[in-house]
């Protein structure tokens, strides 16, 4: 309903007006089921008080509503400087709801995007960290990306691309080893906590004794010369940090992965990228590392290789594009935070000069970062909040809830695991996904406003009501 809001205000402004068009559904309902803020942008443009154009649009929209169809809109009014509010007639919502019921699971569903491949990549956590509330959001819209192409008829892929790669790993290794066998023992109780707080505090050691992240940097130099014990340590690192993955994964109830390509995947790919960039004179070697100028389209320098040999997140980006490239995509989508934005200029602008085709064809789905009330989260710093732990204790919560409003409710574990899971994805989704977000346990549980739980206890009393109808044997008309 909204977007056919917008195209039918699209089409009473002037053609050659290009500005966006705004239709939101207002807080407060007196102000109509929807508002648009359009007249205040006109306004600019045909150099008029927006009151004056808002009042001019709402008699175009009331004379075009008539002609395309009698009862469009109940009421259409200009409020305050120039907002122009919409009341969506009984009638229309009532055949739109005899839609929805006819179509059932149907309804909304197309095949727009028929033969056609997409691939999503999101919820990309690193291995021997633990994911946290954070990553929850690539995770969350990621997968609302995928249900929606798929509802399009979209053959859509998606792909976690786990972070196992790096020179943080050399630096992790290094610590490892230097630990007694009783303190990796005791690591290997909780793995991905205990090999992160090692990583918290090598950081720390680092920074009194610089030398330590040299040492860690030839751990990883030797990791990636396939060293027999580097391997298998890291591989041990992989495999229990993909147990915590795949349990945050079931838990959120994201649709299976097709693809779960690491980093690593791209491990014996990334030689031959490298020698055809500076072949072609597209990378030049600078103070030992190898690097791509981008600084006529004003994004500096693309480090491909550091000056000590290790591949950098970039060049293993360009090998996975490379491998995707290969697969006939139409689209291929990454859902990473805002932060990474200069990283996806200079992967797609290296892309195109390496004649990759499908960097033109890429896109960095932006979204804002989620911190806690007291700042941003970093592993570096060791303020993080574990994923898993949060879940434990929004289902911890539910549970005192229920318990409270309905002691005698059946499968109450189950229940508070669906609201505690339901009140995490819906505070994140309920935000624009553009938007910074502080996460807020409280508002997110609160069983009143625009919250999770709320819409799931309104579901609830709603089947409860066509329960009683239909036993009752009423027919609605």
């Amino acid at each position: 309903m909204k977007f056919q809001i917008e195209e039918f205000i699209r089409s009473v402004l002037p053609r050659d007006f290009e500005r966006s068009i705004s239709v939101s559904a207002p807080d407060v309902r007196s102000h109509g089921d929807y508002s648009t803020n359009v007249a205040f942008a006109l306004a600019k443009y045909l150099k008029k008080s927006p009151r004056e154009v808002a009042e001019e649009l709402v008699l175009k929209i009331k004379e075009q509503g008539l002609r395309i169809r009698e009862n469009l809109f109940s009421r259409v009014e200009v409020d305050g400087g120039g907002f122009i509010n919409f009341w969506v007639s009984e009638e229309v919502l009532f055949e739109r709801l005899q839609e929805v019921l006819r179509k059932s699971k149907k309804w909304g569903r197309e095949d727009a995007g028929k033969s056609k491949k997409i691939r999503v990549e999101y919820f990309q956590p690193n291995v021997a960290k633990v994911p946290h509330v954070g990553h929850m959001r690539s995770a969350v819209i990621g997968d609302a990306l995928k249900r929606i192409f798929l509802s399009q008829g979209y053959k859509t892929v998606s792909d976690t691309h786990i972070g196992d790669w790096g020179t943080q790993f050399g630096i992790l290794l290094y610590a490892w080893k230097g630990l007694l066998e009783e303190e990796q023992e005791e690591i290997k109780k909780n793995p991905v906590r205990g090999l992160n707080d090692l990583y918290v505090a090598e950081g720390k050691n680092i920074e009194a004794d610089p030398e330590r992240r040299e040492r860690g940097k030839g751990e990883f130099a030797k990791l990636e010369r396939g060293d027999k014990e580097n391997r298998e340590i890291w591989k041990w690192m992989v495999r229990v940090s993909m147990i915590e993955f795949q349990e945050i994964m079931s838990r959120l109830g994201l649709l299976n992965f097709e693809e779960e390509r690491p980093e690593s995947v791209y491990e014996n790919a990334m030689p031959s990228l490298v020698s055809r960039a500076l072949k072609r004179g597209i990378a030049l070697k600078k103070d030992g590392a190898v690097i791509v100028g981008l600084e006529d389209a004003g994004l500096g320098e693309a480090v491909l290789l550091k000056s000590d040999g290790a591949s950098t997140y970039l060049l293993r980006d360009l090998a996975t594009l490379e491998y995707w490239d290969k697969k006939k995509l139409e689209k291929n989508l990454y859902v990473v935070d805002v932060r990474q934005s200069h990283h996806f200029q200079q992967l797609f602008e290296a892309g195109k000069r390496l004649e990759i085709p499908l960097a033109v064809k890429s896109e960095h789905v932006v979204f804002g970062f989620m911190s806690l009330p007291e700042g941003a989260m970093s592993t570096r710093k060791g303020n993080v909040i574990g994923l898993l732990d949060i879940l434990d204790e929004m289902e911890i919560r539910a549970l005192e809830v229920i318990e409270k409003k309905n002691p005698k409710l059946k499968n109450k574990e189950k229940v508070a695991r669906a609201v505690g899971v339901g009140a995490l994805k819906y505070f994140d989704l309920s935000h624009h996904p553009k938007s910074n977000i502080v996460f807020d346990k409280e508002k997110a549980l609160s069983f009143e406003g625009n919250t999770g739980p709320y819409l799931q206890y309104a579901y609830v009393r709603l089947r409860s009501v066509l329960r009683k109808v239909i036993s009752c044997k009423l027919k609605v008309k």
